[in-house]
């Protein structure tokens, strides 16, 4: 038994190790294992799950090879408090698990099953929000998922030499801030190596805030916090909504529709006061309002139709365009079903 644990540890250290000193390769692995979800959707019982199955661990390998990263090339620059980092961790896990939560509760318990799992998931979410928002100072706009994608371009092998123009007369310190609403990169005032000796590359920043694509910024104001609050508790409300006129009601639709207008709008009155990755996330959430489009009741009248007259006219006029557009037509209403809800955003 212990032979077996030892070697199981060995290859967990080199896996680690192959994966540290190969940050860029991995990507095609992972790659290849998240278009393996698409290709198994249909092709053997019960692929719904299957696939989603496929699709959430692969987005975990992604996740945790992002860690085994970072961590070899000592970028964790998360300025944040531990249970800060604890939170999001737990929230981007369950972000990549709940649809196959909710299908392999659908499979085992039916559809009263399904719904319980789904309550739960979205109580435990607002409250780790609520946590993170009100309790986090660092944290004040969650975003999609709380921990994004490591941005692997930026990890290169240490150079000694690569900064050493950033450090003349300065006594080995750092010669540029990032500026907290902006990102941007600004070189300090008492930095001033001659000009034969700059490499007019960008300054060198001790917190590595770039490392990440997405750097929370402080910013207060009791609007921009209750624009937070609205889209917090919206799947909540909504849900209740469902319960009291139905899964299909207008008045669940247009009360979900409301909340997520209102929070955009109290936002938008304040964005001067957000950091340029916060308005990321705001665009973000602006884009998503497009999925209405795609859920019940306004799916089942208007745009169904419309799509299918739309893929039809693809397939029918452009040159083998016509397997791809019934493929997708196939599709749509396991995706309608499965993924447009109105807490998905």
């Amino acid at each position: 038994m212990s032979s077996s644990l030892l070697e199981l540890q060995n290859l967990y250290e080199r896996y680690v190790k192959w994966v540290a000193g190969n940050p860029s390769a991995l990507g095609d692995v992972e790659l290849t294992i998240k278009w393996l979800s698409y290709f198994v959707a249909g092709k053997i019982n019960n692929s719904s799950a299957v696939s989603e199955l496929v699709y959430s661990l692969s987005n975990l390998l992604v996740f945790f090879n992002d860690r085994i990263i970072e961590k070899a090339h000592k970028k964790v620059f998360d300025n944040t408090r531990t249970l800060d980092r604890r939170l999001k961790v737990f929230l981007t896990t369950l972000d990549y698990c709940e649809v196959f939560i909710e299908l392999s509760a659908h499979k085992i318990w039916g559809t009263r099953g399904r719904w319980f799992f789904i309550v739960v998931i979205q109580v435990v979410k607002c409250i780790c929000r609520l946590i993170l928002t009100l309790y986090c100072p660092s944290t004040k706009m969650v975003t999609n998922p709380p921990i994004p994608a490591l941005n692997r371009k930026t990890v290169r092998e240490p150079n000694p030499h690569a900064n050493a123009s950033f450090h003349d007369n300065l006594g080995g310190e750092t010669s540029g801030i990032v500026l907290k609403r902006s990102g941007r990169v600004m070189r300090k005032v008492n930095c001033s190596p001659s000009l034969m000796s700059r490499s007019w590359k960008l300054p060198s920043v001790d917190d590595g805030q770039n490392f990440y694509a997405n750097q929370p910024a402080l910013y207060g104001g009791k609007q921009v916090k209750s624009a937070e609050l609205i889209y917090i508790f919206k799947p909540l409300v909504h849900l209740a909504c469902m319960k009291r006129f139905g899964t299909k009601s207008w008045t669940s639709y247009l009360v979900a529709l409301a909340l997520d207008s209102a929070s955009l709008r109290l936002y938008y009155k304040n964005r001067e006061v957000l950091s340029k990755d916060q308005r990321v996330e705001l665009s973000r959430r602006c884009v998503a309002m497009l999925l209405y489009l795609l859920r019940s009741p306004f799916y089942d009248r208007y745009t169904r139709e419309k799509i299918a007259l739309l893929l039809n006219g693809i397939g029918n006029n452009v040159p083998l365009t016509g397997s791809i557009a019934r493929l997708i037509l196939s599709y749509i209403p396991h995706w309608q079903e499965t993924y447009f809800y109105m807490w998905s955003t």
